[in-house]
């Protein structure tokens, strides 16, 4: 049988071991984006194993090109907190400027007491600005003096894939167009993107073409967990798509493919390094395809549900924005995401008033593959309560699976339908 259907076997201990000894281990741009998300335990831990591998390392030069474009925006962080501070501070000062305007000569709000209130308001907003401009002052010096980016200097020096030529990007870039097509995995569930959108394919070919010149075992690590590149049961992965092995034997490679954490745990026992239970859970957590795969698998979910839907994920211009805008018969529901490691807290949602007041919804959905703190589920049901709106927390244990999403945006179409959208109703 494991002959005859070798591309359904995981590798036995022996193969593994042989491909961390005589193989070739690549590592995809979220891989090494990684260690920015992660504490300094388990980043050290991280590297400590890479660094007894490093010789086996090789990177596709794709994946060191989307590593730099993505670089800047993984050591900035989110800007929803300070969106979410400015925004009413500045709307505040045209609201009050235009209310003084109506008080000239008032004996009470006096000049000196107008310039006065104003001073606080716009001391506020200097507070602001400085927290904004020492973040970004914080990543420009990230930036110039990069701990993470120097270990990866060290450690993948000569260990880079060639760039290819325009005119084989070029090729390259019709081939993926007709893989998407047919549905020839990798990439091709990012045919809709705007940006990038034939990169999984042009680094499998990458890997491809180096395995060509030098056939053997290949251990792909990447944190991408869509079905393009995963086989899926249950909700969880299982191992790489078939078409994957199959496709690499061709060229001579004997393929496997994990995620990050999978591979520095069975790695660990190998090389005789030690990697946590702590840092195993925290380097999970940093797997960039998780909210996008839940984002992609809720879409066709709801879809399911009300088969007359509109779905759009906002851009933020004025302030804090929901993942995802859908408007069903019932009216506008909100939905955001939280992939957090720890408790997801009051102050980690304090912002969501704000966006209530940004995007108007008459349905707001907060999930998260984590717990939730009651305080902060209350936080959320106390905000949409001000706004009028519906509101359901939920937490997912399985954060691969959408069913229990599903099951919660059903009930809360169902609560907006039971009450009205704009008449009271109860949790």
């Amino acid at each position: 049988m494991r002959a005859a259907f070798s591309e359904y076997y995981s590798p036995t201990d022996d193969e593994y071991q042989a491909i961390l000894t005589a193989g070739t281990i690549v590592l995809d741009a979220n891989v090494l984006l990684a260690p920015y998300k992660l504490g300094a335990d388990a980043r050290k831990q991280t590297f400590s194993i890479l660094e007894s591998l490093r010789d086996r390392l090789w990177i596709p030069y794709q994946a060191a090109w989307e590593f730099f474009e993505n670089r800047p925006n993984v050591i900035a962080g989110e800007d929803k907190v300070y969106q979410g501070l400015l925004k009413p501070l500045t709307d505040a000062i045209t609201k009050i400027e235009s209310h003084f305007d109506t008080l000239n000569g008032h004996p009470v709000v006096t000049d000196e007491e107008r310039v006065k209130i104003m001073r606080h308001i716009e001391d506020a907003v200097s507070s602001v600005h400085r927290l904004s401009g020492g973040r970004d002052g914080r990543l420009e010096d990230a930036l110039q003096v990069d701990l993470v980016l120097q270990q990866w200097e060290g450690i993948l020096a000569g260990r880079l894939g060639e760039q290819p030529s325009d005119e084989v990007r070029v090729e390259r870039e019709k081939i993926a167009e007709q893989r998407y097509l047919n549905k020839i995995p990798p990439g091709y569930l990012d045919s809709e993107k705007e940006f990038n959108k034939y990169g999984d394919a042009l680094l499998w070919m990458d890997l491809m073409e180096k395995v060509r010149a030098a056939p053997g075992p290949v251990l792909m690590i990447t944190n991408d967990v869509k079905e393009d590149w995963y086989r899926r049961q249950s909700g969880r992965t299982i191992g790489p798509r078939v078409e994957l092995v199959r496709e690499m034997a061709t060229v001579g490679g004997q393929y496997y493919q994990q995620r990050l954490a999978a591979f520095l745990q069975r790695a660990a026992r190998v090389v005789d390094k030690n990697v946590s239970e702590e840092s195993l859970e925290a380097i999970s957590r940093t797997s960039e395809g998780v909210e996008r795969t839940l984002l992609n698998r809720l879409v066709h979910e709801i879809s399911l549900i009300e088969s007359d839907v509109t779905i759009s994920q906002p851009i933020p211009n004025n302030g804090p924005a929901p993942d995802l805008i859908v408007t069903t018969h019932q009216g506008i529901v909100g939905i955001e995401f939280k992939n957090y490691a720890s408790k997801i807290t009051s102050r980690d949602i304090d912002y969501v008033e704000q966006m209530f007041s940004n995007y108007p919804m008459d349905g707001f959905l907060l999930v998260s593959s984590g717990a939730v703190s009651p305080v902060a589920t209350r936080t959320v049901v106390q905000a949409a309560g001000r706004k009028r709106i519906a509101a359901r927390v939920v937490e997912i244990n399985d954060f691969h699976s959408p069913d229990a999403i599903a099951q919660s945006f059903l009930s809360l179409l169902n609560q907006m339908r039971g009450h009205g959208i704009n008449k009271n109703w109860r949790y």
